[in-house]
C-alpha cells in the first residue's frame, strides 16, 4: 500500500465529514487516499464532462468548481473543499450528468474503480459503509437538491490595490487580527513565498503545490497581492474565490491594470470594493467617482481605520455572516421600527446591512446615516408632524396630497447625502411600474430613494428618475423586502413585520354605499352623516394593502428573527409617533430579556452572545 502524507490524511477527514463515507473508518479512508492520485487543474479546464462514463469520481481538496448543464447559460451550482464529485455516477453506473470546471486552480483527489477497489479489498467495511450510505443518500436525495443554486463557502481571498492606491499594511494588520479572531486563517504575501522557495520563480509548480495545499489545511487564506500587476499579482487572482479591491479613498479612482485582471476573471457582481477612511469624518464624499469607474462591482464598504467595528464588519460580510435588518412599510406604524432597532442595538446586536419599504425604508435610511433613536424620532416629528406635510390637501388631479411640501421636508431632513456614501450599507425598495418590477435603491440621493419608496399611489404622486422610471411604494409589490435583503448578502437578519393579528371581516351592505349625489346630500345633512355605512376610508383600504404580507407569507430562515411589535395605531396618525416608537423599544427590550432566559440559540446568534 502507498505510503501515508499528511495530504492523505487531510483528504480522509474530507471525505469523512462527507454523506457517502460518514460510516466509514477513519484508517479505510486514509488508505483509500493513499492509493489514489492527486490532480491539479487550472482555471477554465474540465474536470468531468456530461456524458462521459462515471470511470472515477472526486474529492475536492483545495479550489472551487462550478457545475453546468445542457445548454443552460451559467452553472446550476458550485463545489468547493470537501465536497464530492461524481459520486453518484461512479457507483449507480450511470453517466456524467453535468459538465464540472474548475472556478480557478484547484486540487482534487481522483479515486478510480481500481483505487477503490484495492481498498475495498484490504479493508471489507469501506464497501459496507458507502453502501449503507448511497441508500441513505438515495431515500432522501436532500444533498443534491441543497446543493443546486447554493453558493459555495468562500475560502481563499485576494487583496487588489484599486485606483492610484498602495495597499495599507494599516488594513492589513487589522483584517488579519479580526479574521484571526473568528477563524484559522492564513495571510499569504510574495514576501512569503520567497522566504520559503528563495530563488523559485512564483509561478514554479512546486510553489503553486504549496499554496494549493495551503488552502486545503487552513479554513481561510488571504492574499495579498503586489501593487503592480506582476506574476504573484496574477497568482493571487488566479487562486482566490473572490477579489477585494482595496483603496484610499482619498486618491485616484480611475481603474487600473490589476483591477482589470483580477474583474476580467473573477465576475465583479462577487467582487468588492473597500474604501479605507484614516478616520470616521462627517460625511463621506467622492463614492460615486469610484463606482462609476466599477460599475458592476456587488458591493462596496467604508471604512475607518480608526474604528475596528467596520473591520469587524467587513469580515462578517466576507465570511458570509453579516447581519441585517430588514423594515416593512406600514405608514406611521413605522415609528416601531425605531424603538426595535434600539433594543437590539442596546441588546449588543450590530448591523451590517439596512434595509426597507416606505416608511421602513425611512427609519434605516437615518440609522444609515449614523444618527441615534432620539435622533430619528424628532426627526419623524419634523416631517411628519410640524409640516404637516400630510396635511396638505391639493387638487385630486394627481394625487390628493401636496407633495412640495413633503419634498422639501424630506430634503431639510436627508439633505444633498447619497446612499453610496453612507457608512453603513443601506437600500429602499419602491416599485418600478415601468418595468414591473421591484426597484432596489443603492445609488443616488438619500431623500429620492425615501420619496420614492412611500409613493402612496393616489396619495402622493409617483417618483419620476431621470431614466424615465416611474416608481411608487414599494409595498405594492413587496411591503418587506427580505429576499432582496438576501441577494445583496448572506447572514442573519432581524425582520420586523406588521401584519393582521388574524383574518378580518367587515359586515357592509355593499348596495348601500352612495353614489356622488347621495354622498354630498347626506354630508351637508348633520343627521345623514350618522347613517352613512361604516365603509373603511380611502386611507384605511390603502394601509390594509400595505399590509396584506404578514409574517405567515415570509419565508423566514433557521438564522432569522422574526420580530411583530404589538402596537397600536392608525397607517396615517403621525402624532404618535413617540409613543409608537418608546412603546416599541419597551415590548421588544422585554421579549429580548425574555427569549434569552430561554436560551434562543437564534437570537443569541443575532446578538453575538454565547451560549451560557
Amino acid at each position: 500500500m502507498a505510503q501515508m502524507s499528511s495530504i492523505d490524511s487531510l483528504a480522509a477527514r474530507l471525505l469523512s465529514a462527507t454523506l457517502m463515507f460518514d460510516r466509514a473508518s477513519l484508517l479505510a479512508l486514509e488508505a483509500l487516499a493513499a492509493e489514489s492520485d492527486r490532480r491539479v487543474l487550472r482555471r477554465g479546464e474540465v474536470l468531468v464532462r456530461e456524458g462521459d462514463p462515471s470511470d472515477r469520481f472526486f474529492v475536492v481538496l483545495s479550489g472551487r468548481f462550478t457545475v453546468h448543464k445542457g445548454d443552460s447559460i451559467g452553472s446550476v451550482a458550485e463545489i468547493a473543499q470537501g465536497e464530492l464529485v461524481g459520486e453518484i455516477g461512479f457507483f449507480a453506473g450511470l453517466p456524467r450528468t453535468a459538465t464540472v470546471l474548475a472556478a480557478r486552480d484547484s486540487i482534487v483527489l481522483e479515486i478510480s474503480r481500481n483505487n477503490f477497489e484495492k481498498a475495498a479489498k484490504a479493508l471489507p467495511n469501506l464497501r459496507e459503509a458507502v453502501t449503507i450510505s448511497l441508500a441513505r443518500r438515495f431515500a432522501s436525495q436532500s444533498p443534491i437538491l441543497s446543493r443546486l443554486q447554493k453558493p459555495a463557502k468562500i475560502r481563499t481571498l485576494a487583496i487588489i490595490a484599486a485606483g492610484g492606491s498602495r495597499i495599507s499594511p494599516v488594513f492589513i494588520a487589522h483584517l488579519q487580527q479580526e479574521f484571526s479572531a473568528v477563524t484559522r486563517a492564513q495571510f499569504v504575501s510574495r514576501l512569503d513565498v520567497h522566504a520559503k522557495f528563495a530563488g523559485r520563480p512564483i509561478d514554479d509548480q512546486p510553489v503553486l503545490n504549496w499554496l494549493n495545499e495551503l488552502e486545503a489545511q487552513a479554513e481561510f487564506v488571504v492574499y495579498v497581492a503586489d501593487e503592480e500587476p506582476n506574476e504573484w499579482t496574477r497568482v493571487c487572482i488566479r487562486q482566490a474565490d473572490t477579489v477585494l479591491l482595496l483603496a484610499n479613498a482619498s486618491s485616484s479612482p480611475h481603474l487600473n491594470t490589476s483591477e482589470e485582471l483580477a474583474l476580467s476573471v473573477h465576475p465583479p457582481s462577487t467582487g468588492r470594493l473597500v474604501l479605507i477612511h484614516d478616520s470616521r469624518s462627517a460625511a463621506v464624499t467622492g463614492t460615486s467617482a469610484w463606482l462609476d469607474e466599477r460599475p458592476h462591482i456587488g458591493q462596496h464598504h467604508h471604512v475607518a481605520l480608526e474604528d475596528m467595528s467596520d473591520i469587524q464588519r467587513l469580515v462578517r460580510f466576507i465570511s458570509r455572516k453579516a447581519r441585517g435588518f430588514v423594515a416593512a412599510g406600514g405608514g406611521s406604524l413605522g415609528s416601531a421600527h425605531v424603538g426595535v432597532y434600539k433594543a437590539f442595538v442596546e441588546a449588543g446586536g450590530r448591523f451590517d446591512y439596512l434595509g426597507g419599504t416606505s416608511s421602513g425604508a425611512a427609519m434605516m435610511a437615518g440609522f444609515a446615516r449614523g444618527l441615534d433613536a432620539e435622533q430619528i424620532d424628532r426627526g419623524t416629528h419634523n416631517v411628519f408632524v410640524k409640516s404637516r406635510a400630510f396635511r396638505r390637501p391639493t387638487l385630486p388631479r394627481f394625487a390628493l396630497l401636496d407633495h412640495k411640501a413633503f419634498d422639501r421636508a424630506l430634503r431639510e431632513e436627508y439633505g444633498d447625502v447619497l446612499i453610496e456614501d453612507l457608512w453603513l450599507p443601506f437600500f429602499a425598495l419602491s416599485t418600478n411600474l415601468s418595468s414591473r418590477q421591484p426597484h432596489v435603491h443603492r445609488r443616488g440621493k438619500l431623500w429620492q430613494a425615501v420619496r420614492a419608496s412611500g409613493s402612496l399611489p393616489g396619495v402622493l404622486p409617483p417618483f419620476f428618475t431621470a431614466d424615465g422610471d416611474m416608481l411608487v411604494d414599494g409595498a405594492i409589490m413587496n411591503n418587506l423586502p427580505l429576499e432582496q435583503m438576501r441577494e445583496l448578502k448572506t447572514g442573519p437578519n432581524v425582520i420586523v413585520s406588521f401584519g393582521t393579528s388574524g383574518p378580518q371581516k367587515y359586515h357592509i351592505d355593499y348596495d348601500r354605499i352612495p353614489g356622488r349625489s347621495e354622498l354630498a346630500a347626506a354630508l351637508l345633512n348633520p343627521f345623514g352623516r350618522a347613517r352613512l355605512p361604516q365603509v373603511p376610508s380611502m386611507l384605511q383600504v390603502i394601509a390594509a394593502s400595505m399590509l396584506a404580507h404578514g409574517p405567515q407569507d415570509l419565508a423566514v430562515g433557521d438564522e432569522d428573527v422574526l420580530v411583530c411589535p404589538q402596537v397600536s395605531g392608525t397607517f396615517m396618525d403621525w402624532s404618535r409617533h413617540s409613543e409608537l416608537f418608546s412603546d416599541a423599544y419597551d415590548r421588544t427590550a422585554q421579549w429580548i430579556e425574555e427569549r434569552l432566559r430561554h436560551n434562543d440559540s437564534g437570537l443569541r446568534a443575532m446578538l453575538g452572545k454565547a451560549h451560557p
